[in-house]
């Protein structure tokens, strides 16, 4: 492969990320962003070496499109400070391109979703905390409680890691902690979460949506068909990554590396989890 008609694409390294429903529709956009062009996609992992491969092959490297990063990490002042034509997926840089979903708002429209069901004891359930989409998530989550003058509780947030696996531990161990619970509804920061949390919960046979309502972020292709169908935020995923790598192209065919950052919108898709569908009835 000649490394000078290449963009590399960083992705995570998390156990079976490459066949995520996340990772395959944001590769089919960019997959439709270089279709018919010069370049070819070159995939590696974000990890510690990574560093110094940009750095010594900065000048046979086009361009890079960088996976949803954590948050201050040697990986981002590296695209920073090197002068290769760069954007971010899911993450945000002053110094960077990057395009990503409006997680704010989102989040907000998730919590004011479950406000609106009258719910006020919401847990919210994280993801990884140097993950720029969980802190964002976690705003909107907070906005949406001022906005309706919920006093925000900090004990009814956990940290998690968006796997199923660690969510429904981290519930098993909430749940077990106490005879009552101390919550109605819960937001989880993507749909994997909420998938962990309703099993943990129907595991103590507690009812979803009758005892407590859950709504997830995200949209992935196994919410619709859950066994509970999941109340979510759909995000654009095949787009993000189409435009993203539009914007990437545009600096490549230019040669002038202007900053741009776009924030798309998502949109609540309402199925049974939430319990609105029985109201309604």
């Amino acid at each position: 492969m000649d490394l000078k008609d290449t963009v590399i694409l960083l992705n995570r390294s998390e156990k079976h990320f490459l066949g995520s429903f996340y990772f395959m529709n944001i590769k089919e956009g960019i997959d439709a962003a270089l279709d018919g062009t010069a370049y070819q996609l070159l995939m590696s992992r974000q990890d510690s070496k990574f560093s110094d491969t940009v750095v010594t092959k900065q000048k046979k490297l086009n361009g890079v499109i960088a996976l949803a990063p954590h948050v201050n990490t040697d990986l981002l002042k590296t695209m920073e400070e090197t002068k290769i034509p760069s954007v971010l997926i899911n993450c945000r840089s002053d110094k960077l391109s990057w395009v990503d979903v409006d997680n704010v708002h989102g989040a907000m429209t998730m919590t004011e979703h479950l406000i609106k069901l009258g719910h006020e004891r919401i847990l919210c359930i994280m993801g990884f905390p140097e993950s720029q989409n969980s802190l964002d998530r976690l705003e909107g989550y907070k906005r949406a409680l001022e906005k309706y003058r919920i006093k925000f509780n900090p004990q009814l947030v956990i940290p998690c890691d968006f796997s199923i696996t660690l969510a429904y531990e981290r519930m098993q161990e909430l749940l077990a902690r106490s005879a009552k619970l101390d919550f109605t509804a819960i937001f989880a920061s993507n749909d994997l979460m909420a998938v962990g949390a309703i099993r943990a919960l129907v595991d103590k046979n507690i009812r979803v949506p009758e005892d407590v309502a859950v709504v997830g972020f995200d949209d992935f292709d196994f919410s619709s068909s859950f066994f509970i169908p999941l109340t979510t935020y759909r995000q654009p995923f095949v787009n993000i990554g189409f435009a993203a790598t539009r914007v990437l192209l545009k600096q490549l065919e230019t040669g002038f590396d202007p900053t741009k950052q776009f924030e798309m919108i998502g949109e609540i898709i309402v199925r049974d989890s939430c319990g609105a569908k029985r109201r309604i009835r």
